[in-house]
């Protein structure tokens, strides 16, 4: 989980209209009015297409969005289309989080909280500093084997055999190791999936921060690996 930036309200979302779409929902709960095509794509747009509590890349491989009332939408009827209450969240910690209410059992909300205050990361395991991590793990679900715990691991043991093979390259092709270097960096980035645990191992891995050594030691540290590691460091959760 990484924070994120909230961005300005969809321009269609009107106080008039969110006025409107709240009395229609108070006549009739059923009504999902939350559900327009442009709070859609707005909202799935806010975590760069990524469950704002997981970080799973949303729409890809079955794994559907659904759109998590941070405060639920019984008890607030209020917040139902409130620009700010609505988040992208993968369907599994969706259903996890259920009618969990935030006033009641204090969670991370990443729009306005920032997750590493509360969480870390440790080879695709999120772990808890307090309470309101351990609510926020427990409540959405954050180390589900099947769907979270294991594509995490896989990536990020990936990404570790991907920091071995590049070895070579640095007396082969310096250029070519420093681009291959810059991939890998990216994948720890904002709108990489799992963000916050791959930016954290790689940050950590003895064989980047030595990589990181030998390419400043030939003035190679460049604007670019500059900005990839400030986005790798903003997204990581060490303990």
């Amino acid at each position: 989980m990484i924070k994120i930036q909230l961005p300005e309200r969809p321009s269609k979302l009107t106080k008039e209209l969110e006025l409107e779409l709240v009395e229609r929902f108070k006549r009739d709960t059923n009504d999902c009015v939350w559900k327009a095509k442009f709070i859609k794509d707005a909202v799935f747009d806010i975590a760069f297409g990524k469950c704002a509590y997981s970080e799973t890349k949303l729409k890809e491989e079955g794994k559907d969005m659904q759109i998590d009332h941070f405060y639920p939408k019984l008890a607030y009827k209020e917040k139902v289309v409130e620009w700010g209450n609505l988040l992208p969240s993968l369907n599994v910690c969706n259903r996890h989080k259920g009618d969990t209410d935030p006033a009641s059992v204090a969670l991370i909300n990443p729009l306005f909280d920032d997750p590493k205050e509360h969480l870390y990361a440790n080879n695709g395991f999120i772990g808890y500093k307090d309470e309101i991590g351990r609510n926020t793990i427990d409540t959405f679900d954050l180390n589900n084997q099947s769907y979270l715990f294991i594509p995490r691991s896989l990536l990020i043991k990936e990404i570790g055999d991907s920091l071995i093979d590049i070895e070579p390259w640095f007396e082969i092709d310096i250029s070519r190791f420093v681009i291959r270097l810059k991939q890998i960096m990216s994948k720890g980035t904002q709108k990489a999936a799992y963000s916050a645990a791959v930016s954290t191992f790689i940050l950590e891995n003895k064989k980047y921060v030595g990589y990181k050594e030998l390419i400043k030691k030939k003035l190679l540290w460049d604007d670019e690996l500059c900005d990839l590691e400030r986005n790798m460091e903003f997204c990581s959760m060490r303990k």
